[in-house]
């Protein structure tokens, strides 16, 4: 489940205490504070983390913690701690390892979401271009193309904004996602860039292409997130849902799941999936496309669940998570961290080493070792054809869905490759490291899956790959949609959409 789900008011009490207890009036850092962090941050790693060479070489960690550690030392402002520790997160190459904005404390967190330096508009990343979405300054409109942010161009933006985006292995995909403001968590072009970048006196100049191919370049002053999310609200336009949906056409029916992540929620999506497969029977509808390309994750059991509607045979899921760093958390780093179990903490009596393999000189917790879910086909299983429609946002428990979907053959997978990783997911028990001075916190993950050494360091590779266009997702168009009724339907869509956005 995403952490920030499961932050807990007693976190960011605990750290707002010890936010105003450490830093100076102004806010800033003295080089004593910063130097103290930086060790606290490192130590923290390197005590809890259980997969710090999963996608890195021993020498290239040590790399990263010394690159860390001189940036860190020189921080003076809670903001400029922020940048060098979601940096070093975003290095151990973990999706799970990451500066959750909701996890922040103290002025960070205000800064990061309160303060009048995010872009007027939405957009997202389509083949290497930047998409307009919505619009709340005048000149640009939604398809238009952004040529250039403050003079640079989007391939500039995106190779500064890569050091600072998380994903697990070389799932590129999921961190070139973290971009785009079509996916309900922040977009970091609002976290990071006006950190790394900000708008001058409060102006960002975009240089736009409209979709009549004219040029322009908009003075567009910078707004909160607050602020922007109203204009846009003015205009009609909603925010990114996460409510789930049925719909029926004739030959074929949408199942779309824009999230497992349920805690402290009162959705009952066992009832939602009991009566949609007892309606998809009653139709006979020969098509089901599962849709789950905005869906992060959370809850495993969902996918499982799912999974017994889908699945012509019995079969049994295996999972491992089970590798951890330590059997009780050093003391002296306990009193910066938090959780929703502190029974993570200590795990006394419950361990035994981990001997051959690439995760060798790590511990296993018996508990999470070899555990074997079931998967028995339902009575009223779906007797049609299952598509499930995937992207680079799957990379938890919906990475283990599309993983499974197309190991067992319950679904066609359509779309582009998956978040997560071959080599299993960290993750199943977090902690966060709040740092005392700065407020700046880091998520932890307490938990790594077992793998072997010739797994493939890369995400699941859809059955019927789909590469998005920039005109035809301009144009409004559904690529992965149109591809299944393609070889479902036999249906015929037009190469290109009907104004070409011209070529820059």
């Amino acid at each position: 489940m995403p952490s920030h789900i499961l932050r807990r008011l007693s976190c960011a009490l605990f750290s707002i205490v010890l936010f105003c207890h450490g830093a100076r009036a102004d806010g800033s850092l003295t080089a004593e504070q910063a130097k103290r962090e930086a060790g606290i941050l490192v130590a923290s790693l390197r005590a809890l983390h259980p997969a710090l060479d999963k996608y890195r070489d021993k020498a290239q960690v040590e790399a990263a913690f010394s690159h860390f550690e001189a940036r860190a030392a020189k921080a003076r402002t809670p903001a400029e701690m922020y940048l060098a520790a979601t940096e070093l997160a975003a290095a151990v190459r973990c999706g799970h390892t990451w500066t959750n904005v909701l996890n922040q404390a103290g002025a960070i967190r205000r800064q990061l979401l309160d303060t009048p330096d995010k872009l007027p508009l939405t957009m997202t990343l389509v083949d290497g271009r930047w998409r307009v979405l919505a619009s709340a300054t005048p000149g640009a409109a939604a398809g238009d193309e952004v040529l250039t942010i403050d003079g640079r161009d989007s391939r500039t933006v995106v190779a500064a904004m890569l050091p600072y985006l998380r994903a697990d292995g070389s799932s590129d995909g999921k961190r070139l996602r973290q971009l785009g403001h079509d996916r309900p968590d922040y977009s970091m072009m609002d976290i990071v860039w006006p950190l790394l970048s900000p708008p001058e006196n409060g102006v960002y100049r975009l240089g736009v292409q409209r979709r009549d191919g004219a040029r322009l370049v908009v003075a567009a002053p910078a707004l909160t997130l607050a602020e922007r999310a109203e204009r846009l609200r003015a205009q009609g336009v909603k925010p990114v849902s996460e409510e789930w949906r049925m719909r029926f056409e004739k030959d074929y029916a949408v199942m779309t799941l824009p999230t497992f992540a349920f805690y402290r929620s009162k959705f009952d999506w066992q009832g939602f999936f009991a009566a949609s497969f007892a309606e998809l029977q009653r139709r006979r509808v020969p098509h089901l496309i599962i849709d789950i390309r905005d869906n992060e994750g959370g809850d495993g059991a969902i996918g499982l669940d799912l999974l017994s509607y889908l699945a012509k045979i019995p079969m049994t899921y295996r999972s491992d998570q089970s590798v951890t760093a330590y059997e009780r958390v050093p003391y002296r780093l306990a009193r910066h961290l938090d959780t929703w179990d502190f029974g993570f903490f200590d795990r006394t009596g419950m361990v035994e080493p981990i001997t051959s393999g690439p995760q060798a000189g790590r511990l296993s917790y018996r508990p999470h070792a070899g555990k074997e879910h079931p998967v028995v086909p339902r009575p009223n299983r779906f007797g049609g054809k299952a598509w499930l429609l995937v992207g680079p946002e799957n990379s938890s428990a919906s990475f283990a869905l599309a993983q499974l979907a197309q190991q067992s053959g319950a679904a066609v997978l359509v779309g582009q490759p998956t978040g997560g990783n071959l080599r299993g997911l960290n993750g199943g028990q977090l902690a966060w490291v709040t740092l005392p001075h700065s407020g700046v916190a880091v998520d932890v993950p307490l938990l790594a899956s077992r793998y072997e050494a010739d797994t493939p360091d890369r995400g699941v590779i859809p059955d019927l790959p789909v590469r998005r266009s920039f005109s035809l997702q301009a144009a409004g168009r559904d690529q992965e949609l149109e591809a299944v009724l393609e070889s479902a339907l036999g249906a015929r869509f037009p190469a290109q959409a009907e104004a070409e956005m011209p070529v820059h």
